[in-house]
């Protein structure tokens, strides 16, 4: 079972009787904060080694998140309910509250998300109330190709069979309510654009003007090179990591982690070596990640009801709901045309 190292704090939603959990370094009211979201079954305890070797660097606050029903945080009532558009809300008011309470200036916020976390980040840098400056995506891109949802789902098996929810729930810790929901139609209720290839989530970033920063694998079958070159062409001025040998998520090892806290821009950061860090000969960019972000491949995203302030604007074209399977079948529908 996946447990983080690092204290659980707790924050309350405003509605409803239950908390997000949350572990944080750094200074409450240091002007520069990285805010880290994990992968679709992950937990906030896969950026235990980043908060550590942030831990002591001035000016900066690194926070790592929990999403409803995973590691410490409360499960939805009766363990059901979880979609995109409830993290999505859960995240916006721990922005709103814990990041920028009244009467305090707001910081620098920053976000780095992997694989679903990514594409979560997108959406809040969509809506400029949000005050998003600077976005991180680990080994996930600005589309998500139907063929690597179905090599998540194909990873998924163990010895010729899919893991039980039981069997997930325990090694992920995460809920089982979580789990099923994760499969299910309705997971991806967010509005989203798609076409043969994939789920294309890049008009969501179309007036974003931070840095954008990509970590990706070498061996990633969801942040491809047509993904990172996706991304360059959209940011030219991108950061591009590849990590070698690495897949589906990147690991925060040692190069990662610096190669995270250098981009920042801190002075107190240290410069990355040049021989630990391998960046793609282009202009750096940030790379896609599938969403189902555990050590190894689980689920994809789902669709969610749209918030109002991350959603598309009515004239574009929103793709109806579609859970895994359903994506699968509407892959191997357009493959027989």
């Amino acid at each position: 079972m996946t447990v983080s190292k690092f204290p659980s704090l707790e924050f309350h939603l405003p509605k409803g009787n239950r908390h997000l959990a949350y572990s944080s370094v750094g200074d409450a009211n240091s002007p520069h904060v990285l805010l880290c979201l994990p992968g679709l079954l992950e937990t906030r305890a896969t950026f235990d080694p980043l908060l550590k070797a942030a831990d002591g660097l001035q000016g900066l606050r690194v926070i790592s998140v929990d999403l409803c029903g995973r590691g410490d945080s409360s499960p939805l009532p009766g363990d059901k309910g979880y979609t995109m558009q409830v993290y999505l809300e859960d995240i916006v008011q721990f922005i709103r509250h814990e990041l920028m309470p009244d009467g305090k200036p707001v910081p620098h916020i920053e976000v780095l998300g992997t694989s679903m976390g990514g594409i979560l980040a997108m959406y809040l840098a969509h809506e400029q109330s949000n005050h998003i400056r600077g976005l991180f995506f680990n080994d996930i891109g600005l589309e998500l190709p139907w063929m690597s949802i179905y090599g998540l789902y194909d990873g998924m098996k163990k010895e010729g069979r899919l893991p039980t929810p039981e069997e997930m729930a325990d090694k992920f810790n995460v809920s089982i309510g979580a789990v099923l929901a994760v499969q299910s139609p309705a997971h991806f209720d967010l509005p989203y654009r798609k076409d043969w290839k994939g789920m294309k989530f890049g008009h969501l970033l179309s007036d974003f003007k931070g840095p954008v920063r990509l970590m990706h694998g070498s061996d990633s079958g969801v942040c491809t090179d047509q993904q990172v070159k996706g991304l360059q062409r959209e940011f030219p001025k991108a950061q591009v990591l590849e990590v070698a040998g690495a897949a589906h998520p990147v690991p925060f090892n040692a190069m990662v982690n610096q190669f995270v806290l250098q981009s920042l821009s801190l002075a107190v950061v240290a410069p990355v070596k040049v021989a630990a860090v391998r960046e793609v000969p282009v202009s750096p960019t940030v790379q896609l990640a599938m969403p189902l972000d555990a050590p190894e491949p689980v689920a994809e995203p789902e669709p969610v009801p749209a918030q109002p302030s991350a959603a598309i604007p009515p004239q574009q074209p929103v793709a109806p709901r579609v859970g895994l399977l359903g994506l699968i079948k509407q892959l191997l529908g357009a493959t027989k045309k």
